[in-house]
């Protein structure tokens, strides 16, 4: 799908052509914990290189010769990247039981008492190189990012070519439907991350996206008073007055879909609007640009960057 939801900055960005490589995405997880060393999950640290996370933990679990569910991560990376990666693995078998997995490489294994689960993470590091740079004043737009913050919208891979209107296919008929546990959540998933950026994008026009307005639902433990979306699900918004009221104009021409989510999603849960990118920096490098940040859990690298640049992936690289 086309990433229809609208930028801050209202000047044209610069294009810029991303991930022509695998190289020219690099990602690493910082776990939001420390394994202790010891107990019947086996924790391993693996580089992966032009794969998909879902491969990857199916090839641990069939080295490891044990059921997908015993194998954890904690998020999902990008297949056209480097990224280091965390998985966790319920077996009595040490490290030196992994078989070869070809786009994978071994940094190192440790144990912990718990299985890993999704967002168990502080963040990720990332260093990205873009390339064939357009005119405009990329590195005001990159500065004002690093000051001010992002909308923290779903990025682009989140849904995933076609999974929206398969996700949206999908609902009505779900009962009925023969679908993996993985491609369930994930179609759930997709579809409360629509409906979020709905919401941050009606915010976005109006100005409002990083302040909070009257009746706000609040970041739990932000360093400042961040304001909230909705991650649609069972139970009630907990957004009164003025908040209330743009979710649900923003909402509105979705009813039915709200309506099958609360009867088959999670419980109601919040994101927040704002994304604040740290220890940013950037360089010249191979004739582009070298950019370097990080992002707490849940953020997309592609929403920061377009609200300086107009990514283009070579068509290989989308794929």
């Amino acid at each position: 799908m086309t990433f229809p939801w609208p930028r801050v900055c209202p000047t044209a960005p610069v294009p810029a052509v991303f991930k022509r490589t695998a190289e020219d995405f690099r990602v690493r997880e910082a776990l939001g914990f420390e394994p202790c060393g010891s107990g019947e999950h086996l924790y391993l640290r693996v580089e992966k290189t032009n794969v998909t996370t879902p491969f990857l933990a199916g090839e641990i679990a069939r080295g490891f010769d044990v059921a997908p569910v015993a194998v954890g991560y904690a998020g999902m990376k990008d297949r056209r990247s480097i990224a280091e990666q965390w998985f966790s693995v319920c077996t009595a078998k040490d490290e030196t039981a992994l078989p070869g997995i070809e786009g994978a490489r071994l940094l190192s294994a440790t144990r912990h008492t718990r299985k890993l689960r999704k967002g168990q993470l502080a963040g990720n590091h990332f260093d990205i190189c873009l390339r064939d740079l357009g005119d405009g004043e990329w590195e005001r737009r990159l500065h004002r990012v690093v000051t001010h913050g992002v909308p923290n919208y779903f990025g682009p891979q989140r849904f995933g070519g076609d999974n929206l209107h398969a996700a949206l296919a999908w609902l009505p008929d779900r009962r009925r439907a023969r679908l993996s546990r993985f491609k369930q959540g994930l179609y759930l998933s997709v579809l409360r991350s629509y409906l979020f950026n709905e919401v941050l994008g009606v915010r976005v026009k109006a100005g409002n996206w990083s302040r909070p307005v009257d009746g706000e639902v609040l970041e739990d433990g932000a360093e400042t008073a961040t304001p909230t979306g909705p991650l649609w699900g069972r139970g009630r918004s907990a957004a009164v007055g003025t908040a209330a009221e743009i979710e649900s104009a923003a909402l509105a021409a979705h009813g039915d879909l709200l309506t099958l989510l609360e009867h088959a999603g999670p419980t109601q849960g919040r994101r927040s609007l704002l994304l604040r990118p740290k220890e940013a920096r950037w360089c010249s490098h191979e004739g582009g640009l070298k950019v370097g940040f990080w992002l707490p859990s849940g953020g997309y690298a592609t929403a920061m960057l377009r609200e300086v640049f107009d990514l283009v992936q070579p068509e290989a690289a989308s794929s």
